[in-house]
């Protein structure tokens, strides 16, 4: 107690004061007398120490030390590019004895997070309903905002776009007041909007959603999430028919992306730009583009990316008339997608549509049927209702090429009722 006081340029009176006394602080500093808690943890507070920093378990409060570099280690570490060693330290930490509930919260929120950033939604879940109870058990609002924000984001990434979305508009509307609200989460809630609408086939909405982040984002200064807005806007633009706006804002998004070393966002962004130089009939750019998103992807991971690179290449290449490298690529990208989740299982539905429409050049009709009909359910399951109106309109084709014309119509008609627009609260 002495020692502390002193480091804190602190007289006895001024340490005990208002409750207690110089002569009650000198009896403590001198062992003749053992504080009560109370007196200890005012003390303590004044001294910017816990109250167990002066307690006789000395090794107690060290691992206590020890715990909290190690959680901040571990919230540095969710990245795309960090989170296997986020997940795989939170994991470990999570075996220690004695940790308290704070430290139980934070450690299921790091590793939902992580497992988040690994597109391991049901997992992620898992741990976050844990850290969502836990928080709420300590009645501390930060914590049960981030553990709400995050378990949102895996319910998306575990294929739940719609449910998703009432989650983040009940969450934005908690904060909006809130006081002060929280900007950085406002934001990321609206970036995160935009991708659902996305999910759900309203692009138009997505629109809405991304240029209020992007306003917002310049209000606050957050040019770290500058990229994921762009890329929002450039996918919500592709949807629409806009091919100007959507290169315009990869090409944004891209140039952030670099600016911050982020080696996953600068992946994603070439494949994006793979696909729309095909969509425009430049095949080199596009096999350019995608070149260099793989040549990345097999150093930074997730292995949903990677696999999504080998089915943009399968796709270039069908363009390109290339049938060898389009069954290559797509075969590629089914073994290299990892463990199952919303995009791992997309990559698997793109390859598999590859695969198809090679059968259906080789006559195969029954079979690129079949192929078909798996890549819809798995859409189906995962409410992505551009993607399963594309699919049903490929299967009308089939249907009708085969001359069972009372199957393309039906086949239609379920394409129409997949991407007729939706309503949407864009003023959540």
């Amino acid at each position: 107690m002495r020692e502390a006081r002193a480091a804190a340029g602190l007289s006895q009176a001024q340490l005990g004061a208002p409750y207690f006394t110089r002569a009650h602080v000198s009896a403590i500093e001198l062992g003749k007398i053992r504080p009560a808690m109370r007196s200890l943890e005012h003390m303590a507070r004044k001294l910017g120490k816990p109250a167990s920093y002066f307690l006789d378990d000395a090794d107690a409060e060290r691992s206590r030390r020890d715990r909290e570099l190690e959680l901040s280690a571990i919230a540095g570490l969710l990245t795309f590019a960090g989170a296997g060693e986020a997940l795989r330290r939170a994991e470990r930490l999570l075996d220690a004895e004695d940790l308290s509930v704070r430290e139980l919260c934070r450690l299921r929120l790091y590793a939902g997070s992580a497992l988040n950033l690994l597109h391991r939604g049901a997992d992620a879940i898992t741990a976050l309903t844990v850290a969502q109870r836990l928080a709420g058990e300590l009645a501390d609002d930060p914590l049960t905002r981030a553990a709400d924000y995050q378990l949102a984001v895996a319910t998306r990434i575990s294929g739940n776009p719609r449910g998703a979305r009432e989650m983040l508009e009940a969450l934005l509307r908690h904060i909006e007041g809130a006081k002060p609200p929280d900007q950085l989460l406002r934001l990321r809630i609206l970036i995160t909007l935009g991708g659902c609408a996305q999910d759900l086939g309203d692009p138009a909405a997505a629109t809405t959603y991304y240029h209020r982040a992007l306003e917002w984002s310049k209000e606050i200064g957050d040019l770290g999430r500058i990229a994921f807005i762009h890329q929002g806007l450039g996918n919500a633009y592709r949807a629409l028919g806009d091919q100007d706006a959507a290169a315009g804002n990869y090409q944004k998004a891209l140039a952030s992306a670099e600016l911050a070393k982020d080696l996953v966002a600068v992946l994603i962004m070439h494949n994006a730009l793979a696909v729309l130089s095909a969509d425009s009939g430049r095949i080199e750019s596009a096999y350019e583009h995608v070149a260099r998103a793989i040549e990345i992807a097999r150093v930074s991971g997730p292995a949903a990316y990677l696999a999504h690179c080998y089915v943009t290449r399968a796709e270039v290449a069908l363009k390109a008339k290339d049938a060898a490298l389009a069954r290559a690529s797509a075969t590629e990208a089914i073994a290299v997608a990892g463990e199952r989740g919303t995009e791992a299982d997309k990559a698997v539905a793109g390859a598999t549509l590859v695969l198809a429409e090679l059968d259906l050049r080789d006559g195969q009709i029954a079979r690129a049927e079949r192929r078909m009909r798996e890549a819809a359910a798995t859409y189906t399951s995962l409410d992505a209702r551009a993607e399963l109106g594309d699919v049903f309109m490929r299967l009308s084709r089939a249907a009708k090429k085969r001359g069972d014309l009372r199957a393309a119509e039906r086949y239609s008609s379920q394409a129409y009722e997949a991407t007729k627009p939706l309503g949407t609260n864009v003023d959540a």
